[in-house]
């Protein structure tokens, strides 16, 4: 399933990897051209991205990225979508599962196109060439991932057609002219799609960029997680000791819970403009990452009479950074989709407790 192409010149290997190793839902879907790790230098799989199995890639984001691998050679692929909504994560576990490594850089405003290329050192007495991001991927076969691209001036990126076209880099402090390697990627990740600012979303310090520039990329966007996968997601990232100590359906009720909450946040975020003066934020899957980990804790914990422990828990894991109208909108909502489960999680813990304590005092009887 993956285009021709000669790469008896390589070393490292290549190898095919099947769509099924970005999960079993895919199997159906087109393969991808990796590298046999092993025989990868030492260096480079250092830069080979961990592996997170419980990572998720849906149908559409797989489709689009698989076609954009095999397809486009030398275009990039511009990913673009909210905070938290997995732009660099999916980036990350797609090298991971094909053994490619990936070198990455965060864009800002006063970037130079120099900083991609390299720069002198000194080193050992002497002064030496260190090759820069791009550099390494155009000579090694790496995926250069350019997180927060519009964060950096319009004429920065004017000024790296031949990086985002995959021509050959001429580096003019050596006088090197490096051609890029075959498996070399480049990947950006933005919250916003280049052709605005988007200000009204809340994303400050953007840049406008070049309808050229824009025009040289594959894009995707994402939204983040549907409802059930999020929710699948929470459950199976959490800490599996701290889940012991519950029942099963208390825990199935908290990760829906939470699934409803993110899922409410952003229907509420669309209908209105978000910014500093918002009346409702999305929250990502990071933050009910943090919502989830505190309530499992609070459930452990003996409950105080003059604490609120979900209004604290929505607090300290966005909400403190909000304005008084987006907080108590995003208050509202965490109360809504969440009610009492606190509670019933500690009463759900209180019976796992004593469950446990009578099983251990009639196996300790029958000795």
């Amino acid at each position: 399933m993956t285009p021709d192409i000669n790469l008896s010149h390589l070393t490292p290997a290549t190898r095919t990897v099947p769509a099924s190793v970005f999960g079993e839902h895919l199997a159906g879907e087109r393969d991808c051209l990796g590298y046999q790790v092993e025989t990868l230098p030492a260096f480079a799989r250092t830069r080979i991205p961990v592996l997170n199995p419980c990572h998720f890639f849906n149908e559409a984001h797989y489709r689009t990225l698989g076609a954009w691998w095999n397809l486009a050679r030398r275009e990039p692929i511009y990913v673009s979508g909210p905070s938290g909504s997995g732009k660099t994560s999916t980036a990350m576990q797609f090298c991971a599962r094909l053994g490619i490594p990936v070198v990455s850089v965060t864009a800002r405003a006063r970037m130079d196109r120099r900083e991609l290329l390299g720069h002198w050192a000194l080193h050992g007495g002497e002064t030496r060439w260190i090759d820069g991001p791009a550099l390494l991927a155009w000579k090694h076969g790496w995926t250069l991932l350019i997180n927060e691209f519009s964060a950096a001036p319009a004429d920065m990126w004017v000024s790296c057609n031949d990086i985002l076209e995959g021509l050959p880099l001429d580096n003019g402090a050596t006088g090197e002219l490096v051609v890029p390697h075959p498996m070399t990627r480049v990947i950006v990740t933005d919250n916003t799609r280049g052709h605005s600012s988007e200000i009204d979303e809340g994303f400050f310090g953007r840049q406008i960029q070049d309808r050229s520039v824009i025009d040289r990329f594959w894009h995707m966007r994402m939204e983040g997680l549907g409802e059930a996968e999020e929710a699948s997601l929470l459950a199976a990232t959490a800490d599996q000791d701290w889940l012991a100590e519950f029942e099963p359906e208390v825990l199935d009720r908290l990760f829906k819970a939470l699934a409803r909450l993110g899922a409410d946040s952003r229907a509420a975020a669309q209908a209105q403009a978000i910014g500093f003066e918002s009346r409702a934020v999305p929250l990502s899957f990071r933050v009910l990452s943090r919502m989830r980990n505190m309530m499992l804790d609070a459930a452990r914990m003996p409950a105080a009479s003059d604490d609120d422990p979900l209004r604290r828990i929505i607090r300290t894991s966005l909400t403190e950074a909000l304005d008084s109208t987006a907080r108590e909108a995003a208050e509202t909502l965490a109360v809504t989709a969440i009610g009492n489960l606190i509670h019933e999680m500690r009463v759900s813990r209180a019976r796992m407790v004593l469950k446990n304590a009578t099983g251990s005092a009639l196996k300790a009887a029958s000795v």
